[in-house]
C-alpha cells in the first residue's frame, strides 16, 4: 500500500505542525436515516500512539508521518492519495482509495 500526500496538504500539515492522518468512519445515528462516511483528521504525535496502544489503529508509515488506519473492516486500493480541500473559509482533508 503507498501513501501519496499533495504537496499543499504536507505544507498544511507543517503549519499545524501535525504529520500524522488518522482515517476514521463516522456515522449518524440520531436521525431519520443512516449516513456513514469515511472521517480524515490530523493528528498529534501523541494521541497517534494513543490510537495505536488502546484504540488498536495501525500505523503505516508515509513520506510525512503516520496513517493510522482503524481496526475495522474497510477497501483500500494499492495507491491512497491525501490532499487538501478548502469550503469557505474551512479546509478539509479529501481521499481517494479507500472505501468502506
Amino acid at each position: 500500500m503507498e501513501f501519496i500526500i499533495t504537496p499543499g496538504l504536507l505544507e498544511y500539515m507543517k503549519k499545524k505542525k501535525k504529520m500524522n492522518i488518522s482515517v476514521e468512519v463516522a456515522s449518524s445515528d440520531h436521525s431519520d436515516f443512516e449516513v456513514t462516511e469515511i472521517y480524515l483528521r490530523l493528528v498529534s504525535d501523541n494521541f497517534a500512539e494513543y490510537l495505536v496502544s488502546k484504540k488498536r489503529y495501525v500505523a503505516k508509515q508515509s513520506k510525512a508521518g503516520l496513517v493510522l488506519l482503524p481496526p475495522y473492516r474497510l477497501e483500500y486500493d494499492n495507491v491512497i492519495t491525501f490532499s487538501l480541500g478548502k469550503f469557505l473559509l474551512f479546509h478539509i482533508l479529501k481521499q481517494e482509495g479507500i472505501r468502506l
